[in-house]
């Protein structure tokens, strides 16, 4: 292993945990925003018909999840190969990252019926 590696693994490592806490942190001032807005709603006694707390998300769309990381699994596993410096490494971040998509994509075949027709909810 060369010197270059340690760096590469410490970033890895200290970004890996960076984005996260960047997230939590923007989602923790959204919805302290979307409270002063309310707040002003009420003290002007204004109808809260339009304000949430909770994000409105679209309905889920199958398979997309298993998609994406098994398209990173296979593109860091042709990187890893062309990249011949990467040895081992690359391919075994590419094998974790395939093994982790075909796991999503199963799940979802598994569970297509339930989670995605409303007719079986109403019998």
């Amino acid at each position: 292993m060369d010197a270059g590696a340690p760096t590469f693994i410490t970033l890895a490592v200290v970004l890996g945990c960076a984005i996260p806490i960047v997230v939590i942190i923007a989602e923790h001032f959204t919805k302290k925003g979307k409270l002063r807005v309310m707040e002003k709603a009420i003290e002007k006694g204004l109808p809260l018909e339009g304000l949430s707390l909770e994000d409105e998300r679209g309905p889920r769309v199958p398979y997309r999840s298993g998609m994406v990381v098994l398209a990173v699994g296979i593109g860091i596993g042709i990187f890893a190969v062309l990249v011949e410096n990467m040895g081992g490494f690359g391919v075994g971040v590419a094998s974790i990252l395939l093994l982790i998509g075909l796991a999503l994509i199963i799940n979802d075949k598994m569970n297509y019926d339930r989670l995605f027709n409303k007719e079986s909810d109403l019998q």
